[in-house]
């Protein structure tokens, strides 16, 4: 939001000048008209494409699916509201000031398909100031919906937490009656948004990246994730606790009973084997959930299994 606001104000510089000034505010030359009316018509264009935006996350979260809309669509809408605040506004300075000299809009026109690229590429780098700036680094929570599970909806998470490396912080938001829980997955610490879903033979989810395997549960009165690791030839499950997890281990023996430590919490595990078996590949998740029939499924290589 900061980084917006500024921009904004950056954009309102050139115009506000030459208004202030008395010779530019009389001089109204097609040429000085664009330089005053353009930077107000890239503003438009920016905050039409927020706006737009916007909508459509809200639409997403009530139909609790992903919304796609024509890319022609997500670029003639700023480009109808920029044009709106760029030739009526030449139109009104001529009128203003009046001049034997007919408004010509093709000087605006040019000077704004010049400016627009270059503009939009200066507030890329003003957002990453903006996040550097940030003690945390954190920018907001992307989502994308995967199927319903009955009358629970499903929607994934992530954070970018570095301005422009991609490490995230992940977790699932299930919605069932009005009411939101969250269960956070391990953090990935380098590496795009990769994970393959599959359908386990008793119905649940199978969730695997190159971090982490999860078993999703909905059927029961509570949603559930558990987090499952390998050990002494054997394959663990525990709970996933509805909290940010800073620390992770590897399952492990404390009296007599296999655990792992998930945040600050130590939480039992029980002995899962075998129940991956004959599970089918249902889908991935990357910028949003895509089913397996529009990308097949593609091998993951777990970080840790890299390392050994």
């Amino acid at each position: 939001m900061l980084a917006d606001l500024i921009f904004t104000v950056l954009m309102l510089i050139l115009p506000t000048v030459l208004w202030i000034v008395p010779k530019t505010r009389r001089n109204n030359g097609n040429w000085l008209i664009a330089l005053k009316t353009v930077p107000l018509g890239i503003i438009a264009f920016y905050w039409s494409d927020e706006l737009l935006s916007k909508i459509v996350r809200d639409i997403s979260e009530q139909q609790e699916r992903d919304i796609e809309i024509p890319i022609w669509i997500a670029l003639a809408v700023p480009l109808i509201a920029a044009f709106l605040v760029i030739i009526p506004g030449g139109l009104f300075i001529k009128r203003r000031f009046g001049t034997e000299k007919k408004y010509n809009p093709g000087p605006s026109i040019l000077v704004f398909l010049l400016l627009l690229p270059p503009v939009l590429i200066a507030d890329i780098f003003l957002s990453f100031a903006c996040r550097l700036a940030d003690s945390d680094h954190k920018g907001d929570w992307r989502t994308a919906w995967l199927p319903r599970e009955g009358n629970t909806g499903i929607a994934f998470q992530e954070q970018p937490i570095h301005p422009f490396l991609a490490e995230y912080n992940y977790r699932l938001r299930f919605s069932r009656d009005g009411e939101k829980t969250y269960r956070y997955l391990l953090t990935n610490t380098g590496g795009r948004t990769h994970f393959n879903v599959y359908r386990l033979k008793d119905g649940r989810l199978f969730l695997r990246d190159i971090y982490g395997d999860y078993l999703v549960d909905v059927q029961g009165p509570e949603c559930r994730v558990f987090r499952l690791e390998p050990f002494e030839d054997r394959l663990y499950a525990a709970q996933v606790p509805n909290v940010e997890i800073n620390t992770w281990s590897a399952p492990f023996r404390e009296n007599d009973e296999i655990v792992m430590v998930m945040g600050d919490q130590t939480v039992p595990a029980e002995d899962v084997t075998g129940i991956l078996d004959g599970m089918t590949y249902y889908g991935c998740i990357q910028d949003r959930f895509y089913p397996a029939e529009k990308k097949p499924e593609q091998k993951i290589e777990k970080v840790f299994e890299k390392a050994e």
